[in-house]
């Protein structure tokens, strides 16, 4: 007979055992739910493309470097237990023909990955897409990347994930963006600032310039207006070398004939597609002659002549029968950014919309933003119009720089907009010439966008804060309060945020409690960091704060303190962009820093470019810096400092 304290007894140890086995069971399970990339061999296709070798080098460095290892390239001839396969193996079921250039997908079982793309770009992306979001690898900036170590590494099964281009055309133009590492494993597809090889899957190039190629590239006055001012716009009754007649004849022969002696230079065959553009001057003086503006009023924008032109254009280079690959692109800028309503672009016309006129500080949806409505009227014409519809978008202040540009709370909802209207492909222009002038977010916001370009639906805020503390360290939380900070008061405020932003009514009502806060938050990053390397890349990105601080007399350079205090504050905030090596403040001619004193001890920050060096400032300056001396000696002989 049992007692009850021995049934209790075998009660409980029967359910200890079953604890025991379930652990096991949970152990086994887990074990069987995951694949051992450390077991694993990389597979290619016998003869695989040169974009899927380089695809599988790729993946094959980076694991290497995560497990400590020397994982194995094989051809799928040979086998093994465990395979990761890249490319059109016979592992592969997928079926590329119809898909765009970039696509992949990613599946995976217990003994194997597959990693299978269409197109040139389609297996790296599969291979990079892997590396991020199953094996934790980041690329930040080109100098920020993220490979974690672990000896162990072991992915899901079951994964399988499909994935199309949201753009065909992706490009951004900050320091990193030039690197072609960076560019492709954030998905980032043009040429403008950089040579992708082959083995990249080559970018999408524009061949000749993509910008303002009319007269600058094309039918140069240089060579044409002395005796042929026909061929130039008539503007204001007078015929000017700046923009082209653009229903000349002998001009269409013109530029069709650099057009083709250009493709027999530089044409690729295999590249996906390359682009022509054939773009207006980046002025106002367009045709008025009675033929353009015959056109032009029958469209109701100047877009119908330059429309005409530039299809007349594509039909000829076309005719050929050798460029299949090759597109046309044009601007819908300033004055041809209206679209026209007699004249369709050809399915191979690129229709570039620039965003120009725009405020950056509110969506372009934004029900309260007037600045913003006619812009997005254009984007639904030109979606409505257009089968290849790119856009030029802005994200800097082109005349300083330096000072904070909080466009941070458009950056998502902006793109999510581009996609939704049917556009092919983004030019995110930033501070192009950030190795002058580092002083704010820039690489912050390249990153993101390219992200976004990639995915515009994504977890923005798990993004901006992944880079914060990869680049800053972690301080990097505080960074991003202050972001959040500066954010709020773009979006809610009726200012708006414009291409030339005067950074003494940027961030208007910051109230002294906000501004104390952001120094406080920006102390905590500093005292945060863990290495020299974040410590001064805190240090740079707080030059756009101490600069907006500088312009609006806030905090160390109020002027409601001993003038010795302020002076001394513009005096180090001068010496710490000379330090971090800002040459410029913005983008305009003279824009350069100056290295006058008097200027930079006493007057607003925006004076310190060398657009206002004039002679009376070199006269006065060595007294300025004397009487500067004095209020030194004057304020620490009544302030002695305490050691």
């Amino acid at each position: 007979m049992i007692t009850i304290k021995a049934f209790k007894k075998i009660i409980s140890i029967t359910a200890a055992l079953s604890l025991i086995a379930s652990c096991f069971t949970v152990a086994a399970s887990a074990k069987e739910n995951e694949f051992d990339v450390t077991q694993a061999v990389i597979v290619t296709d016998e003869t695989p493309s040169i974009q899927e070798s380089y695809a599988a080098e790729r993946l094959k460095h980076y694991l290497d470097k995560i497990t400590g290892g020397d994982i194995q390239i094989i051809t799928e001839s040979d086998e093994a237990e465990y395979e990761i396969s890249v490319g059109a193996t016979s592992r592969s079921e997928n079926d590329f023909t119809d898909a765009a250039d970039g696509s992949y997908t990613i599946t995976s079982t217990e003994t194997d990955v597959i990693i299978h793309g269409a197109g040139n770009k389609g297996t790296i992306n599969g291979v990079y897409a892997f590396l991020e979001k199953y094996c934790g690898c980041h690329w930040y900036e080109a100098e920020v990347i993220i490979i974690p170590e672990n000896s162990a590494l072991t992915v899901p099964v079951g994964i399988d994930e499909e994935y199309t281009p949201f753009f065909e055309y992706s490009e951004t133009d900050t320091t990193s963006a030039r690197d072609p590492e960076f560019s492709v494993a954030n998905g980032l597809t043009g040429g403008i600032y950089k040579d992708l090889t082959a083995e990249q899957g080559c970018a999408v190039e524009y061949l000749g310039g993509s910008s303002h190629t009319l007269v600058n590239r094309y039918c140069k006055p240089s060579i044409y207006f002395e005796e042929h001012p026909e061929y130039y716009a008539l503007h204001g009754g007078t015929r000017v070398p700046n923009q082209l007649c653009l229903t000349n004849e002998d001009v269409k022969d013109i530029v069709t004939s650099e057009a083709l002696a250009l493709l027999e230079e530089k044409h690729d065959p295999d590249a996906s597609i390359q682009i022509l553009s054939i773009t207006q001057a980046d002025n106002g003086e367009y045709c008025q002659c009675e033929n353009c503006a015959a056109l032009d009023n029958a469209n109701g924008s100047q877009a119908g002549t330059m429309l005409t032109f530039v299809n007349e254009i594509a039909d000829r280079v076309k005719s050929t029968g050798k460029y299949d690959n090759i597109v046309f692109d044009t601007f819908a800028y300033q004055y041809t950014r209206k679209s026209p309503t007699n004249v369709v672009p050809r399915e191979d016309v690129i229709v570039r919309l620039c965003s120009i006129e725009c405020c950056f500080g509110h969506t372009l949806d934004n029900p309260k933003c007037k600045e913003n409505k006619a812009f997005m009227q254009d984007l639904e014409d030109w979606s409505r119009l257009c089968d290849r519809l790119y856009i030029w978008n802005y994200n800097l202040n082109c005349d300083e720089s330096v000072n904070i540009y909080a466009n941070f709370g458009t950056l998502q909802r902006n793109t999510q907009i581009f996609y939704e209207h049917n556009v092919k492909g983004i030019y995110q222009q930033g501070v192009f010439y950030i190795a002058e002038c580092d002083a704010e977010f820039g690489e912050m916001k390249n990153y993101l966008l390219a992200k976004l370009m990639q995915d515009p639906y994504l977890d923005f805020e798990t993004e901006m804060l992944g880079y914060a503390q990869a680049v800053y360290g972690p301080g990097g939380k505080h960074i991003k309060e202050f972001i959040d900070i500066i954010t709020d008061h773009a979006v809610t405020s009726t200012k708006h945020l414009k291409l030339e932003e005067d950074s003494r009514f940027s961030l208007p009502g910051m109230m002294p409690w906000e501004v104390s806060r952001c120094d406080e938050l920006w102390e905590l990053a500093k005292a945060e960091a863990e290495t020299e390397e974040q410590l001064n890349r805190i240090l740079r990105s707080e030059l756009c704060w101490r600069y907006w601080k500088c312009s609006n007399m806030r905090s160390e350079f109020s002027r409601l303190q001993h003038p010795y205090l302020w002076m001394k504050a513009n005096k180090d905030l001068y010496n710490d962009f000379v330090k971090f090596g800002i040459t410029r403040m913005g983008e305009r001619p003279n824009h350069e820093l100056s290295s006058n004193d008097l200027r930079h001890l006493t007057r607003r920050i925006y004076t310190w470019i060398t657009l206002y060096d004039e002679p009376i400032w070199d006269a006065i300056n060595p007294y300025a810096v004397k009487f500067y001396e004095l209020l030194e000696k004057s304020y620490n002989f009544f302030h002695p400092q305490l050691y």
